[in-house]
């Protein structure tokens, strides 16, 4: 996670649709975007989310498979100011004083939901109707998806009760305590017109006896449902939702819904005893009725030979309660410092069974490394490198296929110098085992976040980025600081350009 926020560009008016979610009425001036689909990219980029009284980050994409002029974008969305000031970092995280001014002080921390229905061009607004259903003060790590029918989803993580009990208070102040919450969900069956009553997924409240077999988490330390994703097998229709927390190692759960979110199964993990958890995971990933998962596991059987940290793929057939699984990678360097979520990475090819993409980062975060199976992870193949950008070093990336299996990446090259950063993005034509050469997306650099800390989301609100492929587009969103506060940015690239 790391804790969360809102706003929204130019005018917008609200209604209630749901709870306490808000539509905008009016939306952003139309855009032409022109695209010259035979020659390049020209620089069609603009500012989605944020403006000068909420900072936002984290963005996340999908495209309605049954529709791909209908786009849903979520962000992280803070106040930059609380109570006059900003939120206190100290060597081990939020200060104590400034968290309690933060958690106590309603929508400090809030989700963003933006909505297109004409692949881009123009957007409505909505806020999360989480923190009124759940009875919290805000919400976090928000996510979005679509459902195999056309259903959207939107959903994130909900925490600070607003009626706290002191043992909740004393538990939130403890730098190894927790926050009591959860992951919510909500739908719509007619293209974000409509929503749901939020639906509760898993969280600190999550009955024990809802874990799968073997499966004891822990819930202090660390909350068992931190940055959540929806992911769908288009295939079949199974969605999952992801979320991290300890047992009493770091590991990654995932709850499976053949429903559209209506009903859960049990919570699993990615790892096994023999493949235990010691480092980061990737979003899931599933077509033609195959859950894929990747991590990083801190040992192996002996029998295998691996020398670790090493990078782990489980294929499941079964929605997460076994996988078959496979060393992809060994002796991986150790990471330094805090990088955030994408490496590793993992997609599904749609149209091509048995393919993925596993994506880590090169030793000094200078390239990406694509690795490709076409038998579910039996064999690899790779890696190919990709993303390389001369004197600057790789942040946030993420990778999507296309329907047709073209594979687009991107990611945020940061200066070596001076620390200020652009997004890039390659795609593959053939599935992964070509790319293009680096396209750089946004027209000028993002100033750092020192350079805009009064107004950078309050420290929080970027661990990640995210890119979506239709059969014509690659869409990417990322947080970004040149309007002079951290802001949640939206481009769109014809895949003819790459």
């Amino acid at each position: 996670m790391k804790c969360t926020k809102w706003m929204f560009v130019g005018v917008a008016a609200f209604i209630s649709v749901f709870g306490s979610a808000r539509m905008a009425i009016g939306q952003q001036p139309a855009t032409d975007l022109p695209v010259n689909q035979m020659t390049s990219y020209k620089g069609e980029e603009f500012l989605l989310i944020g403006n000068a009284n909420r900072g936002a980050g984290e963005p996340v994409i999908a495209i309605n498979p049954k529709d791909p002029n209908n786009i849903i974008v979520g962000g992280m969305a803070n106040l930059h100011y609380v109570e006059g000031q900003t939120l206190e970092m100290g060597q081990h995280g939020f200060e104590p004083n400034s968290l309690m001014k933060y958690r106590n002080t309603p929508g400090t921390s809030i989700s963003i939901y933006a909505i297109s229905h004409d692949r881009g061009r123009t957007w409505t607004y909505m806020e999360d109707p989480f923190r009124d259903y759940f009875k919290m003060n805000t919400t976090a790590d928000t996510f979005v998806g679509t459902g195999a029918d056309g259903t959207l989803f939107i959903g994130s993580m909900h925490f600070f009760p607003v009626n706290p009990t002191p043992e909740m208070i004393a538990q939130e102040k403890d730098p190894n305590g927790f926050l009591y919450g959860g992951i919510g969900i909500a739908w719509s069956s007619d293209q974000g017109k409509t929503w749901s009553s939020p639906k509760f997924v898993m969280g600190q409240n999550t009955p024990l006896e809802e874990y799968g077999p073997g499966m004891k988490p822990h819930f202090i330390g660390t909350t068992p449902y931190d940055r959540p994703f929806l992911i769908t097998d288009q295939s079949t229709g199974t969605i999952y939702v992801p979320g991290n927390g300890s047992s009493p190692h770091r590991e990654t759960f995932i709850r499976a819904s053949r429903d559209n979110g209506k009903t859960w199964g049990l919570v699993n993990a990615y790892d096994s005893p023999d493949y235990p958890q010691g480092g980061g995971s990737a979003r899931p990933a599933a077509a033609h009725g195959v859950l894929g998962v990747a991590y990083v596991a801190s040992s192996a059987p002996s029998n295998s030979g691996a020398k670790c940290p090493c990078l782990v793929f489980g294929a499941s057939r079964d929605e997460g309660l076994t996988f078959e699984r496979h060393i992809v990678r060994t002796d991986l360097p150790v990471m330094r410092g805090y990088f955030g979520f994408g490496d590793p990475s993992l997609a599904a090819d749609p149209s091509h069974p048995g393919r993925f993409a596993l994506m880590s980062l090169t030793e000094g975060n200078a390239a990406m490394q694509i690795y490709l199976t076409d038998d579910y992870g039996k064999s690899w193949k790779g890696p190919v490198l990709t993303g390389s950008v001369p004197g600057a070093t790789i942040s946030r990336p993420d990778m999507a296929y296309s329907p047709r299996g073209e594979l687009a990446v991107m990611w945020l090259a940061v200066n070596s110098q001076d620390k200020t950063y652009t997004a890039w993005s390659a795609a593959s034509h053939d599935g992964g085992s070509v790319f293009s050469a680096p396209l750089q997306v946004s027209r000028a650099p993002s100033p750092t976040r020192s350079a805009i800390k009064k107004r950078g989301n309050n420290w929080d609100g970027d661990d990640l980025s995210s890119i979506a492929v239709d059969n014509d587009f690659v869409h990417i969103v990322w947080a970004d600081g040149r309007a002079g506060f951290l802001g949640d940015w939206y481009a769109r690239i014809p895949l003819a350009s790459y």
